[in-house]
């Protein structure tokens, strides 16, 4: 059976594509900030000299990076005011939620770009004298920080993607301004291909810049 496809009928919409795409985008870049702000200390402590920090910073990680980003959204936005008794808003909890997701995976960023750099260059500055923490500051993350800009950029598309998590909880990013569009044109796969093209638009330059970031490193390496 042939489909007649009408994407005219959407052109009366764009604001609605454009709002759910102003959403997506505050909520990634609000949780990119947060997931560094956790996984760059988390990352270091991984390679601490102290066990009870290199423990604890493992099994954060761990145990993010082993359960499902939805677990966790609905989790934070349906147990948290139960057990501490704080009413939190859809947005703030999908937020806060995928900050803390990330901040696991970029935690394992910042570790392998600190285990990229040549060891001998820890040694050497231990044998001067200087502490674990002032070396990492230094001389390791200057160095490690060029490996980790690529694989920084790919979280952020990917946390972008993860937003559309947000129409579960009733966050009106572009999943969920897509689910209230359908419901009043009875159009879906027009809506659903569009939308898949809106958030290609969106993500797809990040992914090619971190490519493009990623060659150019090897390049020079």
């Amino acid at each position: 059976m042939e489909y007649n496809w009408q994407f005219h009928l959407l052109s009366q919409y764009w604001p609605v594509f454009v709002n759910g795409a102003l959403v997506t985008l505050q909520i990634t870049f609000t949780a990119t900030v947060i997931g560094l702000v956790i996984g760059l200390p988390v990352g270091i402590a991984r390679q601490s000299d102290t066990g009870v920090l290199r423990w604890i910073a493992t099994i954060y990680v761990e145990a993010i990076r082993s359960t499902p980003a939805l677990v966790q959204i609905v989790w934070v936005y349906y147990c948290f005011p139960v057990l501490f008794d704080v009413q939190l808003g859809a947005k703030t909890a999908i937020i806060l939620t995928l900050g803390v997701h990330s901040g696991a995976y970029i935690a394992e960023i910042v570790r392998a770009g600190v285990e990229g750099v040549d060891k001998g260059q820890m040694m050497a500055a231990r044998s001067i004298g200087m502490p674990h923490l002032m070396s990492l500051r230094r001389i390791i993350l200057p160095q490690a920080i060029q490996r980790m800009i690529p694989p920084f950029i790919n979280e952020f598309a990917n946390l972008m993607k993860l937003s559309t998590l947000g129409s579960t909880i009733a966050v009106y990013e572009l999943l969920q301004e897509s689910n209230n569009l359908i419901a009043q044109t009875y159009r879906p796969l027009e809506v659903y291909t569009f939308l898949a093209i809106v958030f290609f638009v969106i993500t797809f330059p990040w992914i090619f810049l971190s490519r493009q970031l990623e060659k150019k490193i090897k390049k020079n390496a």
